[in-house]
């Protein structure tokens, strides 16, 4: 399935309705403001998204959310390693003296702030067409590119399943950094939503 010109515009917006939504609650958890700036959302098949991500084997976290009611979908949130870096420093910093002895604050930071930002999406689509979507709670893996996202494209189906991909610029005094948003959705389920 490819989306039209008019699906894919409103996708797009969903998605920067649902980030947008986001900035308010991470700069509440960080006491400062936030300011997130998303590309359209493009589709791209897996291989080229594969091959294009091999072209970067340094370290990286993802976060992984799944759904398998209204819209059965899988959804990955892509941080370079310095990018985690800066968004954990950047969250903490207010809680450094309590959090500094947590073992994984960057695992338990980078979980949380994908969880806002995946969860602020959803929810712009979930509103938009009274939908029920309920995500998984994040599981974040740690790895290359390649291997963080074969381990998301493992019940990924090339023919029913559509591939999407937007880059998140998030940015505010203690912060800039940036982040994927790879989202797996069964095409029917997506056709027929935005056909509603």
């Amino acid at each position: 399935m490819n989306l039209t010109l008019a699906q894919k515009e409103t996708v797009t917006r969903l998605i920067e309705s649902g980030v947008g939504r986001s900035t308010d609650l991470l700069g509440r958890m960080s006491h400062t403001k936030w300011g997130i700036v998303t590309s359209s959302i493009n589709e791209i098949p897996v291989v080229r998204l594969l091959s294009w991500f091999q072209r970067d084997n340094g370290p990286h976290m993802g976060v992984r959310f799944r759904s398998r009611a209204d819209v059965p979908l899988e959804f990955l949130i892509l941080f370079t390693g310095r990018g985690a870096k800066s968004v954990t420093e950047a969250v903490t910093k207010p809680y450094a003296g309590k959090l500094e002895k947590l073992p994984d604050i960057q695992k338990l930071t980078i979980g949380e702030v994908s969880n806002v930002l995946a969860q602020g999406v959803i929810g712009a689509v979930a509103n938009e067409y009274d939908l029920t979507i309920i995500l998984s709670v994040p599981e974040v893996i740690e790895g290359t590119k390649t291997d963080i996202l074969a381990a998301v494209l493992g019940d990924y189906d090339g023919r029913q399943d559509i591939l999407m991909m937007s880059h998140i610029d998030m940015y505010s005094e203690n912060l800039s950094a940036e982040c994927s948003m790879v989202i797996i959705v069964n095409a029917d389920s997506l056709q027929r939503i935005l056909t509603h």
